[in-house]
Parts: C-alpha cells; structure tokens; sequence
C-alpha cells in the first residue's frame, strides 16, 4: 500500500469517488482531455479508469471490442469485467454513454454503480467519467465537495449550457471547486475572454470562485484520437499534470 493509500485508510476516507470532466458530449474534447489524464497518473504510477460518454470518443479507438455498455451491467446482461478495455498500462477504459445517460436521469442510483467497482479487474487508484453539462446531479453524487473539469467550447451554447450547469450545480454543493478548460480556440486570447466571461457570470453565486485549468487548440475535423496534433498532445499533456497533482494531493489528505 502506497503512502497515499495509507494515509486514505488511516484517516477512513475510503469512500470511493469518480471525478467529473463535464463537456460536449458530441464533441471529443473530454474525451481526448480523460485521455491525457490517465496517461499522466500511469507516468506517476497510478492506474486510472476512465467511464467515458461522449458519442464517439475513445471507444473509436477499439471498434471492434466496444460491444458493452455501461447499461448492459445495470440491466443484468453484463458484468462490470466483461466491459473493461485496456488502452495501455495503467490505463483503462469502459464505455458508458447509455448507462450514465440513464444515471444522470437517476443520480440517486449512483451508489450502484459506486458499491460495486470493486468487481472490476482491476484495482485502480483513480476514476473519471465524462459527462454531459447536464449531469451536474450525477457528478455531485460522484465526487462530491471534489474538484469538477469543465470543457468550454468558445461558442455562445456551450458557454450558455455550462453556466447554466455551473449555476445548477452551485445548489447542489457549494465546497465543489469548479475549474474550466477551453477547448478549440485559437489561442490564449480567445480562451482568456470565454474564461473571463464565465467567471464574471458565475460569481454572484459560487462560493468558490472558478479556476482556470488550461486551453486546448481545436481538434483536426474527421482525425481520430490516435492521430491529433503534436500542440494538441502538449497542450493536453499539460493540462493532464494539472489534474493529476490535484488528484494527488487530495489522496494523501
């Protein structure tokens, strides 16, 4: 047992949780985001899952295992082992759109899923799901008083759809530390006005305040994860350092 783990199981913090990285789910950009991310924590040695339910996202990378669901084990049809997919070391995946889809309906049900990670494969240290803007709910019944990803889009629905989320959420926890990243932008520029632009929307009601995450440039239209650009694997690797010192440090409290 690591010193992390250690510390966790003597203060009873046992509870397990699965951290929220919120977007566009007919977009890629959490997903490809997630991915970063469980590739950082198996560079710091940790082992990650990822419930991703973005409509394409990494399950296009295994199209002919994908064949579960995340619903498929809520039904009785599946076992949670029957639907892992290892992407590398460290890093596993289990598609999830109809069955967090039908979760964020029913948040209250979440516990169901949460009871039983133990059945998976394989013992991990950390768990994401990609959600819907949406599924504020959900995501609060999964990492509550936790921190929560955004990934904006420079557009007036998504920035509209999250500060909405923001404002829902903002009733369902206040301790939640909400931390935007922009997605598709030209540059630094564009996304400093969509991150300044939320923050100054959402302060009347956030306890916290938001915190800027990172920026990612556009994702090439038709390109597979497998095949993006070198500036979007920097900007991704170093947004992914961000969120897994974040996750390191809430381990070892």
């Amino acid at each position: 047992m690591d010193q992390a783990k250690t510390l966790r199981h003597l203060l009873g913090q046992n509870r397990l949780i699965i951290s929220p990285v919120l977007g566009d789910m007919n977009y890629d950009y959490a997903a490809c985001l997630s991915r970063f991310v469980l590739e950082q924590h198996a560079r710091q040695n940790r082992t990650a899952l990822l419930f991703d339910s973005s409509v394409h996202g990494l399950r296009q990378l295994f199209p002919a295992q994908s064949r579960f669901d995340l619903i498929e084990f809520f039904k009785g049809q599946a076992n949670l082992e029957d639907q892992v997919l290892e992407l590398a070391p460290q890093q596993f995946l289990l598609s999830a759109k109809h069955g967090l889809d039908v979760l964020s309906q029913n948040p209250e049900q979440a516990s169901a899923l949460l009871g039983k990670l133990h059945r998976l494969p394989v013992t991990c240290d950390v768990y994401y799901a990609t959600l819907s803007y949406e599924a504020a709910r959900l995501a609060a019944h999964f990492a509550p008083s936790s921190d929560w990803f955004w990934v904006v889009q420079p557009t007036a629905n998504s920035v509209t759809r999250v500060f909405q989320a923001i404002r829902t959420s903002s009733g369902v926890d206040e301790n939640s530390q909400h931390r935007v990243i922009v997605a598709g932008v030209r540059g630094m520029e564009e996304a400093d006005h969509v991150f300044s632009n939320l923050l100054e929307t959402t302060s009347r009601f956030l306890a916290r305040p938001l915190q800027y995450a990172g920026h990612m440039p556009a994702l090439e239209s038709g390109k597979p994860l497998n095949k993006i650009s070198r500036e979007m694997i920097t900007a991704g690797r170093r947004i992914a350092k961000l969120i897994c010192s974040l996750d390191e440090h809430a381990l070892a409290e």
